[in-house]
């Protein structure tokens, strides 16, 4: 999904200063959508005018109320090529909410970083706030020249594993699963659960935070669970968030049964 708009820019920004463009009266929001709670800038891009020696830096402000904004995050400043579409990649994580910006370095150069719509302000605020540092801002004429590519997050963490010697199973934690979504189950060997319509889904993930997926041996696996009390197998879990791309992370791990 993208968020903000581009085009020629019909003013420069000032050097060292914040710009970040909460509202729009046409087109892309600037603001991450609600549609899941996590998401990841993957790439952003600027369009600019003519002069060489232009730096500008994406910056994505959480609101705080009123005109104060957080910074949460940051790449860049990068140099830009003139008179035409500069694309950066980028992974800066983000919450549904935080508002894109840009971020002018202290260079001799004004960068060219606005463009004029009727009636349309951006805010500014002037010098260079730190990830994690707020500051109040101000309304100026114009809107930024900026958007970006968000993605919903798709990260995971594989934590403790306990084992069920009685059962023969085991139960990995996925550590701070960010978003609503699928987990899926697969590997040689190991059991996997069909939900309604064949699909094979271990989970659906409702909301963030850590999530319980149990471990099961299938044929020749579990056979040789049952003859000699142990069996080692490798499953792949995917987790694929609602709107967003897959994420695989796979494991090796001991089955154990008295």
């Amino acid at each position: 999904m993208t968020i903000g708009q581009t085009a020629p820019p019909t003013a420069n920004c000032t050097n060292n200063a914040d710009q970040l463009q909460a509202t729009v009266t046409s087109g892309n929001a600037y603001v991450v959508p609600a549609t899941v709670p996590n998401w990841t800038i993957t790439s952003w891009s600027t369009q600019t005018g003519a002069g060489a020696g232009q730096m500008l830096a994406m910056k994505a402000y959480r609101p705080l109320g009123g005109a104060t904004y957080m910074v949460v995050g940051h790449d860049g400043p990068h140099p830009l090529a003139e008179n035409t579409l500069n694309t950066f990649p980028a992974s800066v994580p983000v919450k549904a909410g935080d508002v894109l910006g840009l971020s002018t370095p202290p260079a001799p150069v004004n960068p060219g970083c606005v463009f004029a719509v009727p009636g349309e302000t951006y805010l500014f605020r002037s010098g260079n706030l730190a990830d994690g540092a707020q500051g109040d801002f101000t309304p100026f004429d114009r809107r930024l020249d900026v958007s970006a590519v968000v993605t919903p997050t798709n990260s995971f963490g594989l934590g403790k594993v306990k084992r069920n010697e009685n059962k023969g199973t085991a139960t990995i934690t996925l550590e701070d699963v960010p978003n609503p979504g699928e987990l899926v189950l697969s590997g040689k060997g190991v059991k996997r659960a069909s939900a309604a319509g064949g699909a094979v889904i271990a989970k659906t993930v409702t909301a963030p935070g850590d999530v319980k997926l149990k471990i099961r041996a299938k044929g020749k696996k579990k056979n040789l669970l049952n003859e000699v009390g142990k069996v080692k197998v490798k499953p792949k879990i995917t987790f694929t968030p609602t709107g967003g791309d897959p994420n695989t992370r796979s494991r090796k791990l001991k089955l154990t049964k008295r």
